[in-house]
């Protein structure tokens, strides 16, 4: 029998992945069923299993990595990068602003998922917190960067749930009241020195 190639085996985890995340944004992650996912991907059930054993893995896989940690670590940049970033991820046209506010939803009442979520995102709160710590300027010392993360990134989940209810949000704005919030110097600031 032919060894399935690493190549292949990516192509039908992208597969199902692609399938899930069409349905989840299209039906919400409620109202999608595995047998959903089998059939809108063309695998049989167990191809799809075999991959995610359960609807929290699928959908932790296709959130998996927008926040741009890879294989545990995240990307070396500063923290207005990360927030713009993960604001552009849940913004205005974006899908992912449904998936996120419904798998935050469904983290409330169903333990499976958010045994699967929370410490993805308290890796992302600790990462955000850190890059803020590196970037203390004169008039930050003695702040708590660990709530400071923690409030700049509910208030991205907040920016999700407005975008997936249709409420209009200037994206842009968002990032530069955000970033001046949690006192993180914009470009301008630093090319002028102010802090």
């Amino acid at each position: 029998m032919p060894r399935v190639s690493e190549q292949h085996l990516a192509a039908r985890r992208q597969q199902i992945l692609d399938a899930a995340a069409g349905l989840f944004a299209e039906r919400g992650f409620a109202r999608t069923s595995m047998s959903d996912v089998v059939r809108e991907s063309g695998l049989s059930m167990g191809a799809v299993y075999r991959y995610f054993p359960s609807k929290a893995d699928l959908v932790i896989a296709v959130g998996e990595g927008r926040g741009g940690e890879v294989d545990g670590e995240f990307p070396a940049e500063r923290a207005r990068d990360l927030l713009a970033r993960l604001a552009a991820l849940v913004g205005p046209g974006s899908s992912h602003a449904r998936l996120s506010v419904q798998v935050w939803g469904e983290a409330a009442v169903e333990p499976d998922l958010a045994a699967k979520v929370v410490p993805i995102h308290r890796r992302l709160e600790s990462h955000l917190a850190q890059l803020l710590r590196t970037e203390e300027g004169p008039g930050s010392a003695g702040r708590d960067c660990d709530a400071v993360a923690q409030v700049a990134l509910a208030a991205v989940i907040g920016m999700a749930a407005l975008v997936a209810a249709g409420v209009p949000v200037d994206e842009r704005r968002f990032v530069d009241v955000l970033t001046e919030l949690v006192d993180v110097p914009s470009e301008a600031s630093r090319d002028r020195g102010d802090r």
